[in-house]
């Protein structure tokens, strides 16, 4: 896609966000529905569960894929520990980096209605060696996309994620193939020595203004032990992309659509 294309897109979708109000989704004193379950805050272990607010249905469900496994504390609330937040844990998930992301726990988030992601932190990605050159301890590495339909589509098949580091980062990005001639962003702690909640460790997830119905969040390592990452604060929020854009804007619009499939082949 060209750069010219991709700005006016950008530009056409934050025309049509502007002024909307944000809607925040709480993991921690939000009231969810957990199978028969329904009470504020996610249930403990919980595989999947929804949460209706402000007219749009928040739904998630987590899966495991490859040879990882959940470790101790994987899908649980923690507002005291380390990490903070919602906790996804795995381990015996180790990938070859300069390979294909083949072990890994998945999180799909979907929306009834298109929405754009405000903000989205994960927190303590990091690991606990200061020499990360072996293969010993464990090291965080997070990978995201989007998708324009509700249910989430085949990993490496949707809208790429940027990720926002904070100032003074130990985290860096790159690229792993998805095994289906696609591959995806992710982000990956540097040295660290297990800083516990630190800015330095912490990313947000962006797609910019595009509106989408659907987004993953994939975690893995380039080795087996458990090692967790939350989000940060345990919420995520968004806008509604719902409302009719002016008269002007309306086709323009159609026209950041495509910006959904598009992706770097390998």
């Amino acid at each position: 896609m060209k750069i010219t294309t991709l700005l006016v897109a950008l530009a056409t979708c934050a025309g049509l966000s502007s002024a909307r109000a944000t809607t925040t989704f709480s993991f921690i004193t939000d009231t969810w529905t957990n199978g028969a379950t329904t009470q504020v805050g996610f249930k403990n272990g919980a595989t999947s569960g929804t949460l209706t607010k402000d007219g749009i249905t928040l739904s998630f469900q987590s899966s495991i894929v490859g040879t990882a496994d959940p470790s101790t504390r994987n899908l649980t609330l923690d507002t005291t520990g380390n990490p903070r937040g919602f906790i996804l844990g795995t381990q015996d998930d180790a990938n070859d980096l300069n390979g294909t992301l083949l072990n890994y726990q998945r999180w799909d988030f979907s929306f009834s209605s298109p929405v754009t992601l405000t903000t989205l932190g994960l927190d303590d990605v990091d690991s606990d060696q200061a020499d990360i050159s072996g293969t010993h301890g464990f090291r965080d590495a997070m990978a995201a996309e989007a998708f324009a339909s509700q249910l989430p589509g085949l990993i490496g098949s949707g809208l790429d994620a940027i990720f926002v580091f904070t100032p003074g980062t130990a985290l860096s990005g790159g690229v792993i193939g998805t095994g289906n001639g696609q591959s995806i962003p992710y982000a990956i702690s540097g040295p660290a020595g297990n800083p516990n909640n630190a800015p330095a460790y912490r990313t947000y997830i962006d797609f910019g203004n595009t509106p989408i119905s659907s987004f993953s969040i994939y975690a893995f390592s380039d080795r087996d032990n458990a090692h967790r990452v939350s989000i940060f604060q345990g919420t995520l929020e968004i806008s509604p992309s719902t409302p009719l854009p002016e008269p002007g804007s309306a086709l323009l619009a159609l026209a950041a659509l495509p910006l959904l499939g598009r992706r770097r082949r390998k």
